[in-house]
């Protein structure tokens, strides 16, 4: 006795058991057969071969009669025994779709399914497979285990593989650009210890720069400050100072930040005028002069331009004394801090 697949032992179960009814509802040969749904697929169709009979209604544009047809053979192959397998089925349309009435009738007994499906075709595919499976359910376990024909591979592409002469001398790695740009820069400067008490003003610089080097010159300016002989203000100096400087750096580079080395040397003029009852009248300018160090972190997203932001240390190289009423109002100490923050712009 042969042993059904799982599948085919759930399809048969699908089944039902038979219910035993005295005669199949089948037209006769060339009788006339009524459609619930006013439309079918070539009308009802009634065909007798290989031992099934068929009775099979669909609305149009749903499979009919010959399909289902086509699709049995496919499941039951040539060597099914099916005498005496009557099917009827009816496809109406439901609401989301199709629904399936299906009386199987064959030696054992009758059967009825009732099917439902968004797609008419799917319905015929499950007609096609209850329908099979009650005629000869070995026959179709046969014809789905046969393995699918063989189809032969297309041709593989044809690839032509050239093997090109290795070079005399290997291309170099290339670094860096190594030419000199000139840029521009404008800083806002804070200096202390340098004028009486917190300076400002701006410096502007112009220079070259290379990979990892630049060399600029630059004119600084500290706007005045007041600063007093006594607590009540009534003799003192406004004190001012300009420089030029001169300075080189080394300047290490990752990816798109830059880290400026400075030495600098820095030379002009401190200034004082007077302020208040003072008897002195006239400006006051002396020579004044720094030496600095110091660093910055730039950032460069564009090759034309730069954000940059530094601290230098300034040792002060000459210190004017300013007097007023013979009273010192102010000296620069001997060392000092100097921040800056400033945009560069680089051509080409």
């Amino acid at each position: 006795m042969a042993v059904l697949p799982l599948p085919w032992l759930v399809a048969l179960a699908l089944l039902g058991p038979p219910r035993p009814e005295t005669a199949p509802a089948v037209a006769e040969p060339g009788g006339a057969s009524d459609d619930p749904t006013g439309a079918s697929s070539g009308g009802a169709a009634e065909s007798v071969r290989h031992g099934i009979e068929i009775r099979w209604r669909a609305p149009s544009g749903c499979p009919g009669e010959p399909e289902l047809r086509t699709r049995l053979a496919e499941l039951l192959g040539a060597d099914a025994r099916t005498q005496g397998v009557r099917i009827d089925g009816t496809v109406t349309t439901a609401p989301g779709g199709f629904a399936l009435s299906l009386r199987t009738q064959t030696d054992s007994g009758t059967s009825e399914h009732r099917l439902s499906s968004p797609d008419c075709h799917a319905l015929a595919d499950g007609a096609a497979l209850i329908a099979a499976v009650a005629a000869d359910p070995l026959a179709v376990d046969r014809s789905l285990a046969a393995p699918p024909p063989e189809v032969e591979p297309p041709p593989p592409d044809e690839v032509v593989v050239t093997v090109s002469p290795p070079p005399r001398d290997p291309p170099r790695r290339r670094g860096r650009l190594r030419l000199a740009r000139f840029a521009l820069r404008a800083d806002g400067v804070l200096a202390a210890n340098v004028l009486p008490k917190l300076g400002f003003g701006p410096i502007v610089s112009a220079g070259m720069i290379g990979p990892y080097w630049r060399a600029e010159l630059s004119a600084i300016y500290l706007a005045p400050r007041p600063a007093f002989v006594d607590a009540t203000k009534t003799q003192g100096a406004s004190i001012d100072a300009w420089t030029v400087r001169g300075r080189g750096c080394g300047v290490p580079v990752w990816r798109v930040l830059e880290f400026p080395l400075c030495l600098g040397l820095e030379g002009g003029q401190m200034s004082a005028r007077p302020l208040g009852q003072s008897g002195q009248t006239g400006r006051d300018a002396r020579g004044f002069g720094l030496f600095s160090v110091g660093g910055a972190i730039g950032v460069s997203p564009r090759p034309f331009v730069a954000f940059f932001a530094g601290v230098d240390a300034i040792v002060a190289l000459a210190r004017p004394r300013f007097v007023v009423d013979a009273v010192q109002v102010h000296r620069p100490k001997p060392a000092g801090v100097r921040a800056t923050v400033g945009l560069e712009l680089r051509v080409p």
